[in-house]
């Protein structure tokens, strides 16, 4: 058995709002056999007040959550492997290597960018609906944690119908 837990790897564009809401989500409801990281394919300065202010407002630690490239996952990937790699934008979906160090399962999530919004009031609107929908996807995997070998991930994953 794998003493160390698995990591998912949410990936969207400016990794400023859904692949950090993503991380900080699953980081807070997950077992000890998940963890998670984000990253974006072209990473924002930093993260969006928005969306920190969203997680705090929903009891979700933000401590350390800062904006990233996907790079350094790559980079890293032979001492810290990536179990799973979630996408969160189509940007993300065709930029993200093909060919990764340990073969992670991939996974598409379509999950509108709340950052997308020109409007006030439709930013906010998309930013719960974001929210809304990776919590209800993080959490269903964080209850169901995950097998430890790639095929029984993918699998499990269809199971849960998160494999889009």
């Amino acid at each position: 058995m794998n003493s160390l837990p698995l990591l998912v790897l949410f990936l969207s564009t400016g990794n400023a709002a859904r692949s950090l809401m993503a991380e900080a989500l699953l980081n807070a409801r997950a077992s000890d056999s998940l963890r998670a990281r984000s990253a974006g394919t072209a990473p924002l300065e930093a993260p969006c007040p928005q969306t920190l202010a969203l997680l705090k407002e929903s009891g979700i630690p933000t401590l350390g959550l800062h904006t990233k490239g996907w790079e350094e996952f790559l980079d890293a990937s032979l001492i810290i492997p990536v179990s799973v790699i979630i996408t969160l934008s189509e940007e993300a979906r065709h930029t993200c290597p093909p060919s990764w160090p340990g073969n992670p399962v991939r996974v598409h999530w379509t999950v509108d960018d709340p950052l997308s919004a020109s409007r006030n009031d439709v930013r906010e609107w998309k930013f719960r609906k974001a929210f809304a929908i990776l919590d209800a996807r993080v959490g269903a995997l964080a209850r169901s944690g995950l097998p430890e070998t790639s095929d029984a991930i993918l699998m499990h994953l269809k199971a849960l119908g998160m494999v889009v």
